[in-house]
């Protein structure tokens, strides 16, 4: 009778457990561990089998072990670190690795098949790889060998011909396994690895690189095997590359520096061009293109030494961005172009450039990875766009929008504009251009419009063509091509509208010159593009949404200026109807055109400081200088009158009539998703609509507060959040945000606007730490006016925030700041805040506290303070140093407000003793202070006496005799007698009683 596989493997357990127990030799002792570890992992007793392990890493760290002892020990753990933890089901839950990889190499050497091993097999794949997605540890889980092994599989998987559709996801997951194990090896950027399992990794990397390599070179000529294998596996050979190239940064290794390059080399003259061919999966291609921008990222300079001087690489890049617009893969190629620009602008991203000098021997030459790119571009969209086949003209005119879209444009392609005559000569012969390659002439004039040494050449060259384009597709015989051409030629010439013509050059002699075109009237396009989308809209048919888009970006260029904003704004019928369908449709791009012409409605000017409008005014001198010599125009008087804070908040209005508000918090809703730009955008109109009071009301009613609060960015303060000091808002959003909601918790009660106020007191906190610039102290004004309201809840109530906003945000301190501001509009709001605040019993405390510090309890002289230069005493005992002393001085300005607020402070503070007898017994001028308030007869009379007659009755019951007799000497009770004699007026009782405390 033989026995089980498990009771053998018990057997030697307790063999080798006694041979230690005995006292092996250090190296005995160390395999025989490892030994024992493995069978522990067999019985799947993992923790004996970990423990075991680190018994044996402890001995391969003491001085006497080997390499080859650090390296068993790494192979072990690698082994069986996860490999009996019952990941999975199914048979391969239970094996080691080491079983499952050699089950997966053995079923491909036979030919794969039949089809359930297939299955089969992709089970132990999923089993490995949900082991290594499980693996926390800072190391592989599978060994070198191992992971040779894998490879070598899925290349032999690739080989053949025809795979059925379960082998051929049985590779796709093989590489995927692969890839996840590589990313393991590679070097992590907050920890470093130990020394051996660094060298371990690299070694792994090499290997796995070399099997790669000498793979493809057996199939240099076989395109079949590199179209399937870069289908299937190029996110595991860019995870390769990428690994390798984080060991390369931590090692100064000439021979690991030459294997990351061939890898990096590899991944751009293979990998990109095959995965980027016409043939290539849409998967295929976004599997490239990021690891593309992986490998950029990982190794600068590196890859740019590559890319940049490899030409089919360039070509393949223009080729995608010069495919037709709202394509996906022309989008990858943008977004690769971009940041393949900055970083070749950075000078020491060249340093790995054949010729490259540091930067201070080029002196201001520009850096020569993106010289030696913009040589390669130029010449090959020169090329192209001169090309009689009008496919490559197409691509050509294609590929250079592209650049200016992703904005390189004047990085790469400015010397093409440079070159004499090339502007009218891609005009010239658009006019016997095909539609289709017109329209890509139209795109570039689309896409160049707002670069400023482009804009005007294309603009006196083309206003010819693209006005005819516009007739020609408006009238009865228009085919729909014409009429697509049409839509994005009007669309150019609205972007036009706002750009300056060339100047016109003096003609040679003997020439003569052509009679420039008269550019259209932005009125008429104004009305063309309204009329258009109005019948767009009305017709019986589902309406096309990219002409809608087309005709409403075109509208809100257009309303850049300032008589075509009162234009558009009252054409009542056109913006309720698109403003409707935008609402309704769920096209991004729709929704965000139409938002952008409602921006453009309701932007209100910049507040400027006095010194900006001083250099306004040089600015205008000089324009109307220029303008006598035909060279600009002026700023028009009319602009500045139609773009007046009154008429901008009558657009406003008749933009939320229209449905605008309803619009904008449904673009900004979590489930569309929307971009970065659309929230900007809804963020800068919420300010220019909570401008308009009556629309305050109107943006709570319809969502637009919890709209706004959704839009935040993440660095935005949030209420949750644990209490802390608010710091100043970092993102342009997040101001815009907080200061709509400022203004509408102005107008708005609390309770009706905000679920939580304390949601909006840390926003409003963060906005009284910005600059002194002039919107600044706007954003300023307006939050501490807000907080106000926000502080004037109940005391005690579920509303009252005057203690989270003073104590648990520490924000007292920064209305204090706020009170001594310069801007008298901040103090004002900033006194009328501390008035509300001094309701909380610390924020009453902190002025109470030590206020009658040294007044002796019977004596009705005013105490003599020690001066600031009295030896003996400390300035901080002077009464300037109390903080009533400040209300006592803002009680005492000019402006009536801040007078107000400030005597109203006191009157809350002087039910307390202590601030009694610091007014009366050590401030030198409080009395009279608050004598002239009483005596005051202006419009704020009433206000003022009540304030001061609650002083004086709270002074006069507040048991102090010395305050009392005070009192008395100052003859208050002469006016007390004249407020007393009104029964009707708001400070009667408080005269009535400060009379009967001070009656003999």
């Amino acid at each position: 009778m033989t026995s089980s596989p498990t009771s053998s493997k018990q057997t030697e357990v307790e063999r080798i457990t006694k041979e230690l127990q005995a006292g092996a030799q250090h190296s005995s002792a160390l395999e025989l561990l490892l030994e024992r570890a493995q069978l522990y992992a067999d019985l799947g007793d993992e923790e004996k089998a970990k423990a075991d392990i680190s018994q044996a890493a402890a001995l391969a760290r003491e001085p006497e072990a080997s390499a080859a002892s650090v390296a068993a020990v790494e192979k072990a753990f690698r082994a069986i670190s996860v490999s009996n933890t019952g990941v999975g089901t199914g048979k391969y839950a239970t094996q080691t690795n080491d079983a499952i990889v050699d089950s997966v190499t053995k079923f491909v050497a036979e030919s794969l098949s039949p089809e359930d091993s297939a299955r089969d097999i992709a089970e132990a794949i999923g089993v490995l790889s949900s082991r290594i997605a499980q693996n926390k540890r800072d190391v592989s889980l599978l060994t070198e060998p191992q992971l040779c092994q894998l490879v070598d599989a899925f290349h032999t998987i690739c080989e053949r011909v025809n795979l059925t559709k379960d082998q051929d996801e049985l590779a796709a997951a093989l590489a995927s396994c692969v890839r996840s194990a590589l990313s393991q090896l590679a070097v992590p950027t907050a920890t470093s690895k130990e020394a051996d399992r660094d060298t371990a990794d690299r070694s792994a990397l090499v290997k796995v690189a070399a099997r790669i390599a000498e793979t493809w070179e057996r199939h240099q000529n076989d395109g079949h095997f590199k179209q399937q294998t870069c289908r299937l596996g190029v996110a595991l050979y860019t995870t390769a590359a990428y690994a390798l190239s984080t060991h390369e940064a931590s090692q100064n290794d000439s021979v690991l520096s030459e294997v990351v390059r061939r890898s990096f080399a590899f991944c751009v003259s293979q990998l990109w061009l095959i995965g980027t061919l016409p043939v290539a999966t849409a998967d295929e291609y976004r599997d490239v293109g990021q690891g593309i921008l992986r490998l950029l990222t990982a190794s600068r300079p590196l890859f740019l030494s590559l890319f940049v001087t490899c030409t089919p690489a360039i070509e393949r890049l223009l080729t995608l961005l010069g495919q037709p617009s709202g394509s996906g893969r022309r989008s990858m190629a943008m977004l690769i172009v971009s940041q393949l620009v900055a970083s070749a602008k950075d000078p020491s991203n060249s340093s790995r450039l054949p010729g490259y000098e540091p930067p201070a021997a080029r002196g201001g030459a520009p850096a020569l990875a993106l010289t030696k790119l913009q040589q390669c571009v130029v010449r090959v969209l020169d090329s192209w766009v001169q090309s009689t086949a009008q496919a490559e003209r197409t691509q050509g005119l294609l590929a250079i929008a592209a650049l200016y879209e992703s904005g390189v444009g004047s990085d790469l392609v400015a010397e093409l504009w440079l070159q004499s005559g090339w502007v009218d000569e891609l005009w010239d012969q658009g006019d016997v251009d095909l539609k289709s390659t017109q329209l890509a002439l139209l795109a570039l004039a689309d896409a160049s419009s707002s670069d400023a040494a482009v804009g005007p050449g294309m603009k006196k060259a083309g206003n010819g063509l693209v006005q005819e384009l516009v007739r020609k597709g408006s009238s009865k015989s228009a085919t729909n091509e014409d009429r697509g051409l049409a839509e994005l030629a009007a669309v150019v010439l609205a972007k036009w509208s706002g750009v300056a013509s060339a100047p016109v050059a003096a003609p040679e002699p003997g020439v003569v010159e052509a009679v420039p075109t008269e550019d259209a009237d932005p009125m008429v396009l104004a009305d063309m593009h309204m009329q258009r989308i109005i019948d767009l809209l009305a017709s019986n048919a589902e309406p096309d949404c990219v002409a809608v888009e087309r005709a409403t970006e075109a509208l809100g260029y257009l309303c850049l200026q300032s008589k075509l904003k009162e234009h558009v704004s009252q054409n009542e019928a056109l913006l309720k109807g698109l403003f409707s369908f935008a609402t309704k449709s769920t096209v991004a791009s729709l929704k965000f055109s139409v938002i952008m012409l409602i921006r453009n409605l309701t932007q209100y000017r910049v507040v400027l400081t006095e010194e900006q409008k001083r250099m306004r005014q040089l600015q205008e001198m000089g324009a109307k200088a220029q303008n006598k010599a035909g060279v600009s125009k002026p700023v028009e008087e009319e602009d500045q009158t139609l773009d007046a804070p009154e008429r901008v908040s009558a657009r406003a209005l008749l933009v939320s009539k229209a449905g605008a508000v309803s619009l904008l918090v449904s673009a900004v809703q979590p489930r569309t998703s929307p971009s970065d730009s659309v929230r900007d955008a809804v963020a800068e109109i919420a300010v220019a609509l909570a401008t308009t009071q009556g629309l305050r009301g109107l943006l709570v009613q319809q969502g637009g507060v919890r709209a706004l609060l959704s839009i935040l960015t993440g660095d935005a303060p949030k209420a949750s959040a644990a209490p802390y000091a608010p710091q100043a808002l970092t993102q342009n959003r997040d101001k815009h945000v907080a200061f709509a909601l400022a203004k509408i918790a102005i107008s708005v009660p609390p309770h009706l606007a905000f679920a939580d106020p304390r949601e909006l007191v840390r926003l409003l906190l963060s906005l009284l730490l910005e600059d002194t610039d002039a919107q600044a102290l706007l954003m300023k004004f307006e939050a501490l006016l807000a907080l106000t309201n926000l502080a004037s809840a109940q005391p005690g109530s579920a509303g009252d925030v005057r203690g989270y906003l003073a104590n648990e945000l520490n924000g007292f301190a920064i209305v204090e700041m706020c009170v001594l501001s310069e801007h008298p509009l901040v103090r004002r709001a900033a006194t009328e805040l501390v008035c509300n605040l001094v309701y909380d019993p610390k924020v009453f405390e902190k002025y109470a506290a030590n206020a009658d510090r040294g007044v002796p309890a019977e004596d009705s002289r005013i105490v003599e303070l020690p001066s600031d230069d009295d030896e003996d005493g400390a300035a901080t005992d002077s009464y300037r140093s109390q903080r009533l002393h400040l209300l006592v001085a803002l009680a005492d300005v000019e402006d009536v407000p801040t007078r107000s607020a400030a005597a109203g402070a006191l009157a809350v503070l002087s039910s307390d003793p202590r601030c009694c007898r610091y007014l009366f017994l050590v401030h030198p001028r409080a009395a009279d202070v608050l004598g002239a308030l009483a005596d005051d007869s202006g419009e704020a009379a009433v206000d003022f006496k009540h304030r001061v007659a609650v002083v004086w009755a709270n002074a006069a019951s507040c048991g102090d005799t010395c305050v009392v007799d005070k009192l008395r000497q100052l003859g208050v009770a002469e006016s007390l007698q004249g407020m007393a004699n009104d029964s009707s007026m708001p400070y009667y009782a408080a005269a009535k009683s400060a009379l009967e405390c001070l009656a003999p």
